[in-house]
């Protein structure tokens, strides 16, 4: 059940109307009554919901008795509704590039994440990039907190046969990539920030929450940070 929530959370779904959506798959033909009674949420919101629901087209209602009775789509419906989106998303993408062409006298490029969802997103280039990396300074609490996510991205670079280099302190027991070298030092030499490096991209992850990670494209600093990672590999 996490794994069908958050991947419902990834599509855009907020927490009650995956409750709602959940509810109506398994009970289609429910009035507002019936859907509040059974996962806890005033009718009001309900009503809510399902109106905006309705809109994205995802609910759909019939009239019994004078009195509204809903479904949604079903999970192969739902499949269907999301490819749609994805074709519409595929055929605007020249133009969206276009637009998005990097300016050349541009030598920098810094964006602030901020919150988990923040911190899954600027990860998310990371896996898609299908490219080798270097990182300083993971810990065992800080794949829990990125959870399900933290496995699919692990399937999905050795699926890639990425190479990833580690720099980690004594004692820290962490998940490897099949193709990983991890390099342990002793504790207290780095700091608690985690640090990816690739493609002349630089990763600062701050794990205090509500988390935050800063992408920093420019390639002196990533520079820097490598020498950072040479000198850290040889101690």
């Amino acid at each position: 059940m996490d794994k069908i929530i958050y991947v419902l959370k990834n599509l855009g779904f907020e927490d009650k109307e995956i409750k709602i959506y959940l509810y109506l798959i398994k009970n289609p033909n429910s009035t507002v009554l019936q859907i509040s009674k059974n996962i806890g949420i005033d009718r009001t919101t309900i009503y809510d919901i399902l109106e905006r629901l309705i809109t994205k087209g995802i609910v759909s209602f019939i009239i019994k008795n004078n009195t509204k009775n809903f479904n949604v789509l079903k999970p192969k419906e739902l499949l269907n509704y999301f490819e749609d989106k994805y074709k519409s998303l595929e055929n605007i993408m020249p133009s969206l590039e276009e637009i998005s062409k990097p300016n050349t006298k541009e030598k920098l490029k810094c964006e602030i994440f901020q919150g988990l969802e923040g911190l899954k997103t600027a990860l998310k280039d990371l896996v898609k990039a299908k490219t080798d990396y270097k990182i300083i300074g993971i810990k065992e609490e800080y794949e829990k907190i990125l959870g399900y996510f933290n496995e699919q991205g692990t399937i999905k670079l050795n699926q890639s046969k990425v190479k990833e280099e580690a720099i980690i302190e004594e004692g820290v027991i962490v998940k490897k990539l099949k193709n990983s070298i991890h390099k342990k030092i002793k504790k207290g030499i780095i700091s608690d920030i985690t640090i990816i490096l690739y493609n002349n991209i630089t990763i600062f992850i701050i794990w205090d929450e509500p988390y935050s990670a800063i992408r920093i494209e420019n390639k002196n600093l990533y520079k820097s940070e490598l020498g950072y990672f040479k000198l850290l590999s040889k101690l």
